[in-house]
């Protein structure tokens, strides 16, 4: 069963993974790279400190259990599981990792299972569709956790069974932490986070601009 799965992940992999060209090539890269999402995390902190309703100490503890589950999300994924289980990133992989595409020689470190993007990406999201019921809201940021997801993958260094264990990990302890923690808040809004989902826009415009720029000029 296990050496089936194994073999599905593979094939799985040859399938999503591809060569397509320097303006995607630099796309995924860069939509990849966490330190520009920094401005939405940031405006995220801010609209839940919004939403959240009480007093000064209710909204502090509640930016704090949210820090944690991120925090925990990042250390079970990448400081536990992974030394844990072992599994070889496609990218260090003798099986497969010279028929893959790579982009900028970038191939991660040893180990993969399970992706520390997708869980983490995955537990935010999760935190946030759970609070902004309004359903453009949730489209996009399932959108953009797909984005985030694939994009591991497009690089080269996840398989889809790394990226999506990832993700049932990040959904686990975003969902049961606000299901045991949410009724001691008064909290969630149909009320669509405009200021969310403009910093979420623009900053797939400017990665798109980037592309083109980095593709045709630069």
């Amino acid at each position: 069963m296990i050496r089936e799965l194994v073999s599905l992940d593979r094939h799985l992999m040859l399938l999503l993974n591809f060569d397509g060209g320097k303006w995607i090539d630099t796309f995924w890269y860069t939509f990849s790279d966490g330190r520009i999402w920094f401005p939405l995390f940031a405006v995220c902190l801010f609209m839940l400190w919004k939403t959240c309703q009480g007093t000064v100490r209710h909204k502090i503890l509640f930016l704090i259990i949210f820090s944690l589950i991120l925090v925990a999300a990042d250390q079970l994924s990448s400081g536990v599981i992974k030394p844990l289980v072992g599994r070889l990133r496609p990218s260090h992989d003798p099986a497969i990792d010279k028929m893959l595409h790579y982009v900028n020689d970038y191939h991660g470190g040893l180990h993969g299972f399970v992706s520390g993007h997708a869980t983490n990406t995955v537990a935010i999201t999760t935190w946030l569709w759970l609070i902004f019921k309004d359903k453009r809201t949730r489209i996009c940021m399932i959108i953009f956790a797909l984005f985030t997801c694939y994009s591991r993958i497009y690089l080269g260094v996840h398989y889809p069974g790394d990226i999506i264990c990832g993700a049932i990990l990040g959904f686990m302890l975003a969902y049961f932490t606000f299901m045991f923690t949410g009724k001691y808040f008064t909290i969630g809004t149909y009320k669509r986070p405009y200021s969310i989902l403009i910093v979420l826009f623009v900053t797939f415009f400017l990665i798109a601009i980037y592309s083109t720029l980095k593709t045709f000029i630069l």
